[in-house]
Parts: structure tokens; C-alpha cells; sequence
């Protein structure tokens, strides 16, 4: 308030009492001369925050001239070395004759035309055109953030960005599972706040980059993801896996979806579930794999029994759908080899070699025998013959064959 009266009176004074032989009119033209219709005497341009300078040097023999600053307002800054405001930003800087004003961490609302009066004969009256130039800013609030849209829609994107000059903006895009300084980053012919992303679908699960530059202070970037919501997909490794009693089994599918999917086993209407105890009997894993949103799922079925073989179901459920895909558990046979000297005689007549009766054959009875026995003495020497060329029969095998050959052979010539 003192400072206020002080310059109150010495303006009252500058009425009464002519400047330096220069007239009352005049310095008090001085004071009221709009800053905006006059030309600048000098363009002064800072970056938003930097510490900004006036300078203002008056050439005169007279040591007790007034100095006044005052800014596009008509607001009195300074009177000779006092500040009249309460902006402690503003300082006086005074050395010789020099009167420089200096305006610290400059803001936009810094920006325009400022004055600086002196008393001098002629009075000297100097224009300065004070520019601030604000970096670009992402307004976060008002910009859009990451969406989660259903597949097949369209998606607007905004980017509301500050700075002066007005920034340009651009936009990029990258696959959600690259890093962020990827090298894969796709510039997008669009420019503005507003993006517009037509037809999403699963496979473009990406992130979008608004860039904002204006040439002063660095660019300022935001990030938003769209997230495409679809149905559960499941994909079997295989859809059969077969194995012997007693070994383990593991049974594999490939899961993808978003929202990310509940996934399990299902056998008979039951959910599988993981046996944490000691004697465990069902064990699952599951693992991302690599450059994809797939997960795959595995179940291990510990020392398979009668009541493990069967269709086994790979579930994936999310709030959109349930999706299911069938594996067969199928459990293998041991494999047994049919005795060739058994198919040898299986259709041969019985001949009781032990019979009670000692009696001689007739000439008929042997011929009825021979006749009998001849078509499956060449059925035997057939199968005698398949049974040599092939490299599965053991050699017990072949000797027992020959054997049963030779005494068929002697049988039928001694009868």
C-alpha cells in the first residue's frame, strides 16, 4: 500500500510540475499509450518456464530520471527500482543505465507487449513483444485411454494436446506384443486429435501412438491400446494320443480369447482336477507362447488305468462363450503272434494213432487215408514255405514246423 501512495504521488507531482522542460501532456501520454498500437521495438521469445529478459538501457547525463515498466494491461510493474505488483517473478535487474526487466520461469500467460518510460528530454518510450513458446502436452484427462471393443466395431481415439504454437499431431501403431521402441512401428497417414480404427478384430490386438511436436521443447507422446473382446478359440495338439497301461500321458491345446479365457480338462461330465497330494494323478502346466497372446495348456495323466482311457474335453470359457475340443485317451493292446504249427493242424482230421485196434489197413482204407491227408500235406507244405520267407518266425519256430512236416510225411507213406 505505501508503494501504491509513493507512486500515486509522484504521478500527482508529474501533473504539477513540468518533466525536464517536457510537458505534463506528453509524460502522461507516456503512461497511457496502449502497448498493443504501437509497433515493438524488440521481439523477446522464451520457452515456457525459462527466464525471460527486457532490456531497457536510457542514455541520459540526468542521474534522477524515472523509470517506469508497465505491461499490456497499463499495470505498473516497476517505478525506478520498486516493484508494484506482488508477482515476486518479476525482478528489476539495474546496472549503469541499464533498466532490465526480467520475468522468471515464464508462463503463456506472460506472453504479449510490455513498456518501458523514462523522463528523458525527449521522453523515451520503448515497446517489447514478449512471445512464450509452450511445449506440446497430452491433456491425459481428456484424451482417450485404453479400450477394450468388441470384435467387428469401430473405435475414435482422441488426443487432446496443449502447446503454442498449436502442435501437429501424429499417429503410430505397433502390435501390442512389441516392446515400445519397436523398429516395426507403423506411421499412420492420419493427422489430428481424432483417429478413427474401423473394424477391429482379434488379430489386431495393437497400440496406437499420438505424437505432438510444435519445434520448441521435446515431442509429447501418449499410448492407447485397443483390446478386442471375441469368443474363446481352442486348437488340439493332437486328437488322439495313445498309450499302454501304466505309462504316462499328456494331453495339449492351444487357448487363445480375450477376456482371457477360464481353461480346464473335462472328462465324463467331471472337470479334471490337479491332485496336490503324494500320490498325484493329474498334473497341469501352462505356458504363453512366444509372440502371441496363445497360451497352451497341458494335463499329465500319471499311471494309466482302465478308467483313464476315454474322450477327454480342453474347455475355455470367457464371459462371450464356451468353446470345447475333444482328445481320445486310446489305450493300446499288447500284440501276440498266432503259432504257425497250431494253424497247421487246426483243420487237420484226427488221426488216433493210438487205437486199440491192431488190425491191418485194407488196400482201400489206406487209399481213403491218403486221399484224406494228401490236400493237407500241400496245405502244410504251403504254409511251410510262407513261413521260411518270413524274418519274423524264430528259428524254433522253423525247426518245429519241419519236424511236424518230416513225421506227416513218414505217417502217410507208411500207411
Amino acid at each position: 500500500m505505501a508503494k501504491i501512495l509513493e507512486l500515486v504521488g509522484v504521478l500527482n507531482s508529474l501533473l504539477v510540475i513540468p518533466c525536464n522542460g517536457y510537458s505534463q501532456k506528453d509524460f502522461i501520454f507516456a503512461f497511457t499509450v496502449s502497448g498493443t498500437a504501437a509497433i515493438a521495438d524488440l521481439n523477446v521469445t522464451a520457452l515456457q518456464g525459462q527466464d525471460a529478459k527486457l532490456p531497457c538501457s536510457i542514455d541520459s547525463l540526468n542521474d534522477n530520471i524515472t523509470v517506469v515498466w508497465m505491461d499490456k494491461h497499463d499495470n505498473v510493474l516497476y517505478f525506478n527500482e520498486n516493484r508494484m505488483i506482488d508477482d515476486m517473478r518479476f525482478a528489476m535487474s539495474k546496472l549503469d543505465r541499464n533498466w532490465d526487466l526480467v520475468i522468471r520461469k515464464v508462463d503463456a500467460r506472460d506472453e504479449g507487449s510490455y513498456r518501458c518510460v523514462a523522463n528523458t528530454v525527449p521522453i523515451k518510450l520503448k515497446y517489447y513483444q514478449l512471445t512464450v513458446f509452450v511445449p506440446p502436452k497430452v491433456n491425459l484427462e481428456t484424451s482417450s485411454v485404453d479400450v477394450d471393443a468388441p470384435e467387428g466395431t469401430s473405435v475414435i481415439l482422441y488426443c487432446n494436446v496443449t502447446g503454442h504454437p498449436s502442435p501437429t499431431i501424429t499417429w503410430s501403431k505397433r502390435k501390442a506384443v512389441e516392446p515400445k521402441n519397436s523398429t516395426n512401428a507403423v506411421k499412420l497417414p492420419e493427422k489430428g486429435d481424432t483417429l478413427v480404427v474401423r473394424n477391429v478384430s482379434r488379430y489386431s490386438d495393437e497400440i496406437y501412438t499420438c505424437s505432438a511436436s510444435n519445434g520448441h521443447g521435446s515431442p509429447d507422446h501418449h499410448e492407447i491400446r485397443i483390446r478386442v473382446r471375441y469368443k474363446p478359440e481352442v486348437k488340439t495338439m493332437q486328437a488322439k494320443v495313445s498309450r499302454y497301461q501304466g505309462e504316462n500321458a499328456e494331453l495339449s491345446c492351444i487357448i487363445s480369447g480375450y477376456e482371457k479365457p477360464i481353461m480346464y480338462f473335462a472328462k465324463d461330465n467331471y472337470q479334471v482336477q490337479q491332485d496336490i497330494t503324494n500320490h498325484k494323478k493329474y498334473m497341469y502346466n501352462s505356458a504363453k507362447l512366444a509372440g502371441s497372446h496363445d497360451i497352451q495348456m497341458n494335463l499329465t495323466v500319471y499311471n494309466l488305468q482302465d478308467d483313464d482311457f476315454g474322450y477327454y474335453r480342453c474347455v475355455a470359457v470367457n464371459s462371450l462363450d464356451r468353446v470345447e475340443k475333444y482328445i481320445e485317451l486310446k489305450e493300446l493292446k499288447p500284440q501276440t503272434t498266432p503259432s504257425l504249427t497250431s494253424t497247421m493242424w487246426s483243420n487237420t482230421p484226427e488221426i488216433d494213432i493210438y487205437s486199440t485196434s491192431l488190425s491191418p489197413l485194407t488196400d482201400k482204407q489206406t487209399r481213403s487215408t491218403a486221399e484224406v491227408l494228401k490236400p493237407q500235406l500241400q496245405d502244410n507244405r504251403k504254409n511251410l514255405a510262407a513261413a521260411e520267407q518270413s524274418t519274423e518266425n524264430s528259428a524254433d519256430e522253423r525247426s518245429i514246423q519241419f519236424l511236424s512236416w518230416f513225421l506227416l510225411t513218414v505217417l502217410i507213406y507208411t500207411l
